[in-house]
């Protein structure tokens, strides 16, 4: 008998599968959900697992379950692997002509509104079985990378990424002031005229500065918000007939200057640009079908960029 890969021929690869979930989830309960088990049946995988490997792998700890030492282990090994094995079993490439394909991503409304047209326009009209499911942003939406619940997140560059994710900028943004017309303001506030005013905040996070405002901290600077609000376009809406000023994104200032009651000005300088970046799991590095979209991504924030630097 042919002793080569002894340990392989006696295993069940399903189960490093299952452990993959585990590791994710850190919950029996949950990882149960995602391989469509009870939570008998997933304790009984769990179980074998441990038996297979010689180790608890998952244990209870005193904030809910953590791996073990050599659970770490394994999970950085099939981070690595098991992309590749599924694509030695699977497709080498991805038709988006033919094949079907359900991608999960999140970012806030300012980069979701520049992008999604040019993707509802570009990407899904010649991949006819594709999903892109966008669910709303928030400070949870990094760690759901981790967890295999997102697979792409879209963020501005402010936002401090964990060393192990992959990241790429896509475009950078200029910040600008929109107010009512009714509004007698110069083409570009100064820092002192745009510190005098009351504005509109737009944030999604409680407990983050937004961008602008981390820009007047830094200089030792605050800003009064008279009105908080997680969507630019509620915003927008609440401009008319008021002194309010609203920061936002060249890309958020090409849909105000549709609005007849709306004037779009120059922030002050010391509000500086940013950039927006899409970032992924290692994992999925090698997915075909999620290297097609990341592509695309990257090809149309390119796209953005060359529009935005034109018009400013």
């Amino acid at each position: 008998m042919d002793m080569r890969w002894k340990h392989l021929r006696q295993a069940d690869l399903n189960l490093l599968v299952a452990f993959a979930i585990f590791a994710e989830e850190l919950s029996i309960t949950a990882a149960g959900e995602r391989l469509f088990l009870s939570q008998p049946a997933a304790s009984r995988t769990l179980q074998r697992l441990q038996t297979l490997f010689n180790d608890d792998l998952l244990i209870r700890g005193a904030g809910g379950y953590q791996l073990t030492p050599a659970g770490v282990r394994l999970q950085a090994e099939l981070n690595r692997l098991l992309p590749q094995l599924d694509g030695l079993l699977g497709h080498p490439s991805f038709d988006p002509a033919s094949e079907e394909a359900s991608f999960r991503l999140s970012g806030p409304d300012n980069v979701c509104s520049a992008l999604c047209p040019l993707l509802c326009q570009e990407l899904l009209p010649s991949a006819p079985h594709v999903d892109l499911n966008f669910v709303p942003w928030s400070e949870t939406r990094i760690g759901d990378l981790d967890r295999g619940r997102l697979d792409i997140a879209l963020s501005n560059d402010d936002v401090l990424i964990p060393s192990h994710l992959r990241a790429q900028a896509l475009y950078q943004e200029r910040w600008h002031c929109i107010v009512w017309r009714g509004n007698r303001l110069p083409a570009r506030l100064s820092l002192e005229q745009y510190l005098a005013a009351e504005h509109i905040m737009v944030s999604t996070l409680d407990s983050v500065q937004t961008i602008p405002d981390k820009r007047l901290a830094a200089l030792g600077k605050t800003r009064r918000s008279a009105l908080r609000l997680p969507y630019f376009g509620t915003a927008l809406e609440c401009l008319p007939h008021t002194k309010l000023i609203l920061t936002a994104t060249s890309s958020m200032a090409r849909i105000a200057r549709t609005n007849p009651e709306l004037r779009v000005i120059a922030a002050p300088s010391e509000v500086t640009p940013f950039s927006f970046q899409a970032i992924w799991h290692p994992r999925l590095n090698s997915d075909p079908a999620q290297l097609w979209l990341r592509q695309h991504i990257f090809r149309l924030g390119e796209k953005l960029q060359r529009s935005l630097g034109a018009k400013g």
